[in-house]
């Protein structure tokens, strides 16, 4: 049985992502996958573990145990939203580019932009 930082990984390879891609995906900052990953590291949430199952098609037993089948289904691929498709191109690599931020350097470019928003806190 592996341990948990590798069924983690083998989760992530499965789906072909970088640590980056995957923590944009779960709405977590690289650094904590790369913790997930990491034998020393911290276990990510039973919230997280079961997105990651969800998304690489693991059973999430197996996922979270080592016990089980190993593959439940085909990954699931998030569709676009249909409003995705009104985008323009500039917007859509905006959009693409902001999933790939860090939760801390999103707050901060929103602060950026909506500087009004920031003082009311």
């Amino acid at each position: 049985m592996s341990a948990l930082y590798h069924r983690v990984r083998e989760a992530r390879r499965l789906l072909g992502l970088s640590q980056e891609s995957l923590a944009a995906e779960l709405g977590v900052s690289r650094s904590a996958v790369a913790q997930w990953e990491h034998a020393a590291g911290t276990s990510p949430s039973v919230d997280h573990l079961s997105a990651l199952a969800r998304r690489s098609g693991m059973c999430f037993e197996y996922l979270a145990t080592g016990r089980g089948p190993r593959i439940l289904g085909e990954p699931m691929v998030a569709e676009p939203a249909a409003e995705y498709d009104a985008l323009t191109e500039q917007q859509k690599q905006l959009l693409e580019r902001f999933r790939l931020l860090s939760p801390r350097q999103r707050r901060a470019l929103l602060e950026l932009i909506e500087p009004e928003r920031s003082s009311l806190r």
